[in-house]
């Protein structure tokens, strides 16, 4: 009993412990979520395809939790809310969306939310062999189905935002445990299926672990890296004066064009089933369906150039320089050598680039160039998923990275010292 009271006093008093506790008390009711099976469906029937094209897909939509290998209630994951995500910043970016209230903002992503649920859910569903239980026709399983699907997204959703409000990490925690599972399930596949001896897999797991560490390290020493400009403070004369700086991330996108390639890339197929229910029969749909994907040269090519595309923009989404800039007018704050105003915007914009170009070329070498070297030697769909581990490693490193600088900021309070 005197434990339990320690404890209930230790939680009382600790914001982490609290926090902690929500964000474990979450990922328990998400990993529960992930094991419901959908009545409509059975439990051994694989949603998509093949079982090898199941584990590809599977794969390569980790990031938002989806599921091919079976039907549950947790199956879409987070995809849809990241595909409005990214959809609602390009909105913002084009300036398409204006000062509008809450209410109205948080009606379009909902809506916007329940399309691409919509979408994604008549896609997984396409394919599925569906139990003819109490007398009801193929047609009706399937809307049954796919309201049982939307409905466990926006429950995921609820969960995350629940995370965000008492917890550590929001919506990144699903994603990390998404990624955990898949690395460890990834790994566990290739080394079984390879079947090495003993003493190969001793020499293949060393050199797995070190590549790791290496890669670990690499990606901490990326996301720990800034370049630092130098401002001038109007009116300010004290001992931190001199050490006033801009600071602007090598990698000014970090691991975001990762997480939204993957979102986009898994979107196209449940267009192209749409399409071709509209279309039957259209070769061009036939044919970019069939090719859009990881493991054929085309869809390899396209994750490529998006990811380059993602890196710059989310790299001036992040460090807008015009909004830099004026807010630095704003604050009495000045480059050295540089007027306000113009000349700054285009150095800062300079900065910016250079970072962002440097960020996309890390980006295509750590996530693209991998599983093209892959499939140009024809090594097949299973060595597609362990090249998508170097991406799903510099993925999860950057995640908890963030989730540890959140943990600090709530710790900080603890380096002031009392006032009286």
């Amino acid at each position: 009993m005197s434990m339990l009271r320690k404890l209930q006093k230790y939680w009382k008093k600790s914001i982490i412990f609290q926090r902690f506790t929500w964000m474990i008390g979450i990922v328990f009711i998400y990993m529960l979520g992930r094991q419901i099976p959908i009545p409509t469906v059975g439990v051994d029937k694989v949603v998509v395809g093949n079982a090898s094209d199941s584990q590809l897909l599977e794969n390569f939509g980790a990031i938002t939790g989806i599921q091919f290998s079976n039907m549950t209630l947790f199956s879409l994951g987070i995809g849809p809310t990241m595909t409005m995500m990214i959809l609602w910043r390009f909105l913002i970016t084009f300036k398409l969306i204006g000062s509008w209230t809450s209410n109205k903002v948080n009606r379009l992503q909902f809506l916007l939310t329940l399309a691409i649920a919509l979408l994604q859910s008549f896609g997984i569903t396409n394919d599925s062999k569906f139990l003819l239980i109490f007398g009801y026709s193929h047609s009706t399983l399937r809307i049954i189905t796919i309201i049982l699907l939307t409905t466990g997204t926006f429950i995921l959703n609820w969960l995350c935002k629940i995370n965000s409000e008492r917890g550590i990490g929001g919506m990144t925690v699903v994603i990390l445990v998404n990624m955990i599972l898949t690395f460890q399930s990834n790994i566990i596949r290739y080394f079984s299926v390879q079947q090495f001896k003993f003493s190969s897999l001793i020499q293949y797991g060393l050199v797995f672990f070190v590549a790791l560490s290496i890669l670990i390290w690499f990606n901490i020493l990326l996301y720990k890296g800034e370049y630092r400009i130098p401002i001038q403070r109007v009116g300010l004369n004290t001992p931190y004066h001199a050490s006033s700086y801009l600071p602007i991330r090598v990698t000014p996108a970090g691991a975001m064009p990762f997480m939204y390639g993957m979102t986009l890339m898994m979107l196209p197929p449940y267009i192209f089933v749409v399409l071709l229910h509209i279309f039957p029969g259209n070769q061009i749909l036939e044919y970019l369906s069939v090719h859009i994907g990881l493991s054929q040269l085309p869809g390899v090519i396209c994750y490529i150039f998006l990811l380059y595309f993602l890196s710059i923009g989310f790299a001036y989404y992040n460090y807008d320089p015009y909004e830099i800039s004026k807010n630095m007018r704003n604050n009495g704050d000045y480059i050295s050598g540089k007027k306000p105003g113009e000349e700054t915007i285009k150095y800062i914009q300079y900065v910016v680039n250079s970072f962002a170009q440097f960020g996309a070329f890390t980006v295509i070498i750590f996530g693209g160039l991998p599983m093209l070297a892959v499939l140009l030697q024809g090594q097949g769909k299973n060595s597609v998923s362990i090249a998508l581990l170097i991406s799903n490693a510099y993925i999860i490193v950057s995640l908890l990275l963030g989730v540890i600088e959140q943990v600090d900021t709530m710790n900080s309070w603890k380096k002031y010292k009392n006032l009286i």
